[in-house]
């Protein structure tokens, strides 16, 4: 090939590199948190510090974000905001673009846990929160951010769960907020696609932070259901391992993010679980786990900003 095709050709391959590199390189990226007090959102923070980032972190506990902010030593700040309060979000997103003169990454991490029950004996005023906290939270979030990552041709990664993927027995407020989640995410990369935008979705197993431990193997008759699990599966990860896959894809600016490595296998098999459905209805530690929690004292609290 010679000629104007052939020079064509170098230039586009040209500023695809160039793209590729500076996509890959996170030096001086601004990346904006939420729930980045704990759990996923802070390793995620501390990696994306080590690779060069400067970061807002957004969360509703002040004590935490601040002292997050001071161990990062000046290559982030802490902003205090509660998702469920669209004009505190808002008003904590504008203040972060500012101080940082705009937004390259955003990870809508926060989310909550509760109550784990059947879903006619969960308390309802607990149950749509943790949904406006997992699915309205997230939506609020990007709603917030957008206008600044478009205008930097930046990417966003909303948090959705490997609940999203499979059947949710006795936490079906969370599972369903967290598919709500990935259908928003897959349909705001192809909404981005024109402009220069990208957005992917994360997958999570079984990640060591409050949320798990607390939240959903702490007597909710879950735990006997986690135990029959094979070795590989039922312990939890560090949530470093979780903040490896999130970087990894923010460089990828990746479709989709997951952790431990068996939740793509989840991704893989979905349909065939879910023709499995009614074997999972009939299995014995499942319907133990659901008559566990219609004790009323077997519902645990909500658990917040753990992800």
């Amino acid at each position: 090939m010679s000629g104007p095709r052939c020079t064509a050709y170098r230039l586009g391959m040209d500023v695809l590199t160039r793209i590729s590199r500076r996509r890959a390189d996170l030096t001086d990226q601004v990346a904006l948190i939420t729930g980045a007090g704990h759990g996923i959102g802070a390793a995620t923070a501390r990696l994306l510090v080590d690779n060069g980032a400067r970061v807002a972190l957004l969360d509703r506990d002040e004590a935490a974000v601040r002292q997050l902010a001071a161990e990062l030593n000046g290559a982030a700040e802490a902003f205090v905001a509660d998702v469920t309060d669209p004009a505190g979000l808002a008003e904590a997103v504008a203040a972060a673009t500012h101080r940082f003169g705009g937004l390259d990454i955003v990870v809508a991490n926060a989310g909550i846990m509760g109550p784990v029950a059947s879903f006619a004996h969960a308390d309802p005023n607990e149950y749509d929160r943790m949904v406006d906290v997992d699915l309205f939270g997230v939506i609020r979030t990007v709603r917030a951010t957008l206008p600044s990552v478009i205008e930097r041709r930046g990417y966003v990664l909303v948090i959705a769960s490997a609940a999203a993927l499979i059947p949710g027995p006795t936490i079906s407020g969370y599972a369903a907020a967290k598919a709500g989640v990935e259908a928003f995410g897959r349909a705001l990369r192809l909404e981005l696609a024109h402009t220069g935008a990208s957005a992917g979705v994360a997958y999570f197993g079984m990640i060591d932070t409050g949320l798990v431990r607390d939240g959903l193997l702490n007597d909710t008759g879950l735990e006997a259901i986690v135990a029959a699990l094979p070795g590989g599966y039922k312990e939890p990860v560090p949530p470093e391992v979780a903040a490896k896959a999130v970087v990894s894809g923010i460089r990828r600016r990746a479709r989709w993010v997951c952790a431990p490595p068996y939740v793509y296998a989840l991704m893989m098999l979905r349909t065939p679980l879910a023709i499995a459905d009614p074997l999972v209805a009939r299995n014995r530690k499942v319907r133990a786990a659901i008559r566990h929690t219609q004790n009323a004292s077997a519902q645990v609290p909500v658990r917040s900003a753990l992800e």
